[in-house]
């Protein structure tokens, strides 16, 4: 498994470059599966609470400036995991191959215990359905989050807690044959490296983030076995 955060930063990923990934990927984050790539989309959309097609082209250069200039970085990390090749075939020929890889997501063993913590809170706001979609639309909500981008190879959903917001992401490069998990949230990196506590804490969201990542690929594996595939 590969993993890059933004701290402490471990391998670079590669970028999705294949003329067939890109031309499938055609809506998905420009530049590749990529930090940068993933903290750009994040703070030019304000962490998916903004539409790009509600924003005026000044607007967004304006903030493509600010992002080169701002000291305050946001926190950001990438993992990946490469599959086996029965999972790669099985999502080349899924019509959304981001919709598995959600389902995977938020299916899995590992995602349980969080589901069973959020289910309840979610059941009683009525805010949000907690039952597990086959299909994320843009704009539909599962418990803490709602989908704020998607491509058939990449899906982007955001959230909010109190006055934290940020993104997870979700993307798939068939060249590569790997799958992504990504975080984005407007902490500032260096308000993390000042705090001890704080950066614990950071270190304990990697390797969950990681833990969730393996039950994603598992909960993949599972799913291209032909006993147990969804039509």
């Amino acid at each position: 498994m590969n993993g890059v955060s933004t701290m402490p930063r471990i391998n670079n990923i590669r970028r999705c470059s294949s003329s067939a990934t890109a031309a499938w990927a055609k809506d998905s984050l420009a530049g590749g599966f990529t930090l940068d790539s993933l903290k750009h989309w994040a703070l030019l959309s304000n962490f998916g609470q903004e539409s790009f097609e509600q924003l005026k082209s000044q607007e967004i250069r304006r903030r493509r400036r600010r992002i080169d200039d701002d000291e305050n970085q946001p926190y950001v990390d990438l993992f990946s995991k490469q599959i086996s090749d029965e999972s790669n075939d099985y999502l080349k020929i899924q019509p959304s191959p981001s919709d598995s890889l959600a389902r995977a997501f938020f299916g899995s063993k590992h995602f349980m215990a969080e589901r069973m913590i959020l289910t309840p809170i979610y059941t009683l706001s009525g805010s949000s359905s907690i039952t597990l979609p086959r299909s994320f639309a843009m704009n539909d909500r599962f418990l803490a989050w709602r989908v704020a981008m998607k491509s058939p190879l990449e899906l982007i959903l955001s959230w909010n807690v109190s006055n934290v917001n940020g993104v997870t992401m979700f993307a798939y490069d068939p060249s590569l044959r790997k799958v992504y998990h990504g975080n984005c949230i407007n902490i500032a990196e260096d308000t993390i490296q000042d705090r001890p506590l704080a950066m614990r804490g950071i270190q304990l969201h990697n390797r969950y983030a990681q833990f969730l990542l393996d039950g994603m690929v598992e909960e993949m594996e599972l799913s291209c076995q032909p006993e147990t595939k969804t039509q």
